[in-house]
């Protein structure tokens, strides 16, 4: 009897640890994200004969992401950063925009918002002080942890289940206006099984980990609108020196450009704002 019993504490302590354990889709999404980030910024490494002729466009633009605002009553530590990187991996992947590596700022998308206004005067100069074309800032507007299972018996099969609201604004840096505004919603799931009562299905760390990854699958589905929208704009860069007939600008291979493309080259101008609202309206050429 006391043999029988041994085996049933024996077995119910297996599946108590492998209920508790973080869910295999996690663990091979992490292991994916991990293995993608050490080349985070690196080689462009192969491409398909399609995604390379289709790249032969106009010069590629610098785009700088700023860290995500979580506008919501759940805080998570680094979402809002985790979010804005994770958009990063995205642009770098299509490998049809530059997201610079060496660019930092000390700013985040909640230091250009006031209520429901982008102060954008104050974001386009900061564009312009990084040298980027394009500057994405984004918001986290809902976060939903829910959990449904069965409530008796000793080995309980649980759902744990994550979505999120995400939002976004692009804004071109040269004419100082906003050209995309987006929003998509992304959500995750993990089944466990737990024997009697486990807390760590209740945990911070569990909830966390089950909202990057629905971030994660929001964010994914706004990198094609970020593409789409990002090379409708001409490309612009700036002269960086002149010496005699030579002119030197602030690109180069990396952007695209090749020997013999015709630049136009224009004079910096002026900022324009509206006398009445004080708004920025953009720059006289």
């Amino acid at each position: 009897m006391k043999k029988c019993f041994y085996c049933l504490i024996w077995l119910l302590s297996i599946f108590y640890v492998v209920g508790c354990a973080r869910s295999p889709a996690y663990k091979q999404d992490q292991n994916y994200y991990k293995g993608d980030n050490q080349a985070y910024y690196g080689g462009a490494g192969g491409k398909s004969p399609t995604h390379r002729i289709e790249s032969m466009g106009q010069p590629k633009k610098r785009v700088m992401v700023l860290n995500f605002w979580n506008d919501t009553p759940i805080k998570q530590g680094d979402i809002g950063l985790f979010a804005a990187d994770e958009l990063k991996r995205r642009i770098h992947q299509t490998q049809r925009l530059i997201i610079p590596a060496d660019l930092k700022t000390e700013f985040g998308t909640q230091d250009f918002v006031h209520g429901d206004k982008v102060k954008v005067a104050q974001l386009i100069r900061e564009g312009r002080r990084m040298g980027v074309a394009v500057l994405v800032i984004g918001r986290i507007t809902k976060i939903v942890f829910r959990q449904r299972g069965d409530e008796v018996g000793l080995l309980r099969q649980k759902q744990s289940l994550a979505a999120v609201d995400v939002e976004i604004k692009l804004f071109d840096v040269s004419g100082g206006r906003e050209i995309m505004a987006a929003g998509k919603s992304g959500e995750s799931s993990s089944n466990t099984m737990v024997a009697f009562e486990s807390n760590n299905l209740e945990s911070k760390e569990y909830r966390a980990e089950l909202t990057k990854l629905a971030v994660r699958n929001a964010v994914g589905m706004l990198v094609p609108d970020v593409i789409k929208a990002v090379e409708k704009m001409s490309w612009s860069g700036h002269v960086a020196k002149i010496v005699g007939q030579k002119v030197y600008v602030n690109a180069g291979k990396v952007s695209g450009l090749i020997s013999g493309d015709i630049l136009k080259v224009l004079s910096p101008g002026d900022d324009i704002y509206d006398p009445a609202t004080g708004a920025y309206l953009g720059r006289s050429e």
